[in-house]
C-alpha cells in the first residue's frame, strides 16, 4: 500500500510538469525586457527582430518600374537658330576673306602705280633735256592715262576696303555682345545643373534649351493655374460675397499649388540655394507636358519635425487636403 501511494505521488508530479511545459502564453512586443523575461524569453519578440524581418519581407517584394518620361521631338526652332549661327560663322569668314582679297588686290595697285609714275617720271626727264619724240610723247599720254585709272580704282577699293573695316567692327560688337549676354545668363541661372544641360552641347544649344525651358514653364503655369484662377475670378467679379465654398477652396489650392511651383522653379535661379534630389527632372517633366510622378517624391514623416510637416498642418486647418502641385522640400503633401 505504501508503494502505491509513492507511485502515486510520483506520476502526479510527473504529470503537472508536462502541463507546466505545454502551458501557452500570449506573445507581446516590447522595447525592452526586465531581467526575468532575459531568463525566460522564449514567447517574447524584440522591436528589432521584427523591424528585421519586415525589410527582410520588403527586400523579397518586387518594386515597381519607374518609366522614364517620354522625350519630346525638339521643335523647329532648335534647327532656324542653328541655321541663323551658323549662317553668321560663314558671313563673318566671307567678310574676312573679302578683306584680305581687298587688301592683296590694293597692294598690286599700289606696286604698279608707283612703276608707272618712275617710268613716267623718267620720260619727264628725257623731254627735259630735249630728247623726247612723237614714240616717248605717246608713252607718256599712256602712262598719263593708265594713271589715271590706277587712281580711280585705288579710290574705289579704298571705300570698299572702308566697307569691309565697318562690317568687320559690327561683327566684333555683336561677338562682344553675345559674350557679355552669356556671362549675364550664367550667373542668373544654374546653367550647369539646368533641365537638359549636357556637356556635350555647345554653347548656342544650352541658351536654346533653356530660353525653350522658360517658355514650357512659363506656358504650364499660365493654362494650368493662372487662367483657371482668372476664371474663377471673372466669374464672382460682380458678386463676390456669392462665391460658393467649392469655389473658394478651388482658388485658394490653386494659389498654394502655384506658390510652392515657383519656389520649386526659384532654387533653379539663386545661386545661394542648393539643387538637390529629382527637383531637375521634376521641371524637365513638366517641359515635356508630363505629369508629376509622385514616386519621385518622399513621404511625408509624421513621427520626426520637419519644414513638410508644418506646411501639412497649416493646410489641414483650412480643410485643404489635396493639392495640383504638392511638392515641398522634395516631400509629397497630399501622401502621408
Amino acid at each position: 500500500m505504501r508503494y502505491k501511494i509513492v507511485f502515486f505521488i510520483l506520476f502526479a508530479s510527473f504529470s503537472a510538469s508536462l502541463y507546466a511545459q505545454t502551458e501557452t502564453k500570449n506573445i507581446r512586443i516590447v522595447d525592452t525586457l526586465t531581467p526575468q523575461e532575459k531568463k525566460s524569453r522564449n514567447p517574447i519578440l524584440l522591436q528589432s527582430e521584427i523591424d528585421s524581418l519586415i525589410k527582410l519581407h520588403e527586400a523579397g517584394m518586387v518594386k515597381p518600374i519607374i518609366r522614364e518620361p517620354v522625350k519630346e521631338e525638339k521643335s523647329n526652332s532648335n534647327n532656324w537658330l542653328l541655321l541663323v549661327a551658323a549662317v553668321t560663322i560663314i558671313a563673318a569668314g566671307l567678310l574676312v576673306g573679302l578683306f584680305f582679297q581687298q587688301r592683296k588686290q590694293f597692294a598690286q595697285i599700289s606696286e604698279n602705280l608707283i612703276r608707272q609714275l618712275r617710268q613716267l617720271e623718267f620720260h619727264n626727264n628725257v623731254s627735259a633735256n630735249g630728247n623726247s619724240n612723237e614714240n616717248a610723247q605717246k608713252q607718256i599720254s599712256d602712262m598719263q592715262t593708265k594713271t589715271r585709272d590706277l587712281n580711280s580704282r585705288l579710290e574705289k577699293l579704298k571705300t570698299e576696303n572702308e566697307s569691309l573695316n565697318t562690317a568687320l567692327k559690327e561683327f566684333g560688337r555683336a561677338q562682344a555682345e553675345y559674350e557679355t549676354l552669356a556671362k549675364a545668363i550664367s550667373k542668373t541661372f544654374k546653367v550647369k545643373k539646368y533641365p537638359g544641360v549636357s556637356e556635350r552641347k555647345s554653347d548656342i544649344e544650352t541658351l536654346i534649351n533653356l530660353f525653350e525651358t522658360e517658355q514650357s514653364f512659363t506656358a504650364h503655369v499660365y493654362e494650368q493655374f493662372i487662367k483657371p484662377v482668372t476664371s474663377i475670378v471673372d466669374a464672382n467679379k460682380n458678386n463676390p460675397a456669392g462665391m460658393n465654398k467649392e469655389q473658394q477652396e478651388k482658388l485658394l489650392e490653386l494659389l498654394i499649388s502655384l506658390s510652392l511651383l515657383y519656389i520649386e522653379y526659384l532654387y533653379l535661379r539663386v545661386n545661394e540655394l542648393s539643387v538637390g534630389g529629382n527637383m531637375v527632372q521634376r521641371i524637365s517633366d513638366i517641359k515635356n507636358g508630363l505629369v508629376l510622378n509622385p514616386l519621385l517624391l518622399k513621404k511625408l514623416n509624421t513621427q520626426n519635425g520637419s519644414r513638410a510637416l508644418v506646411l501639412r498642418i497649416a493646410l489641414e486647418k483650412i480643410n485643404l487636403q489635396h493639392l495640383s502641385y504638392p511638392v515641398f522640400e522634395e516631400t509629397d503633401l497630399n501622401h502621408r
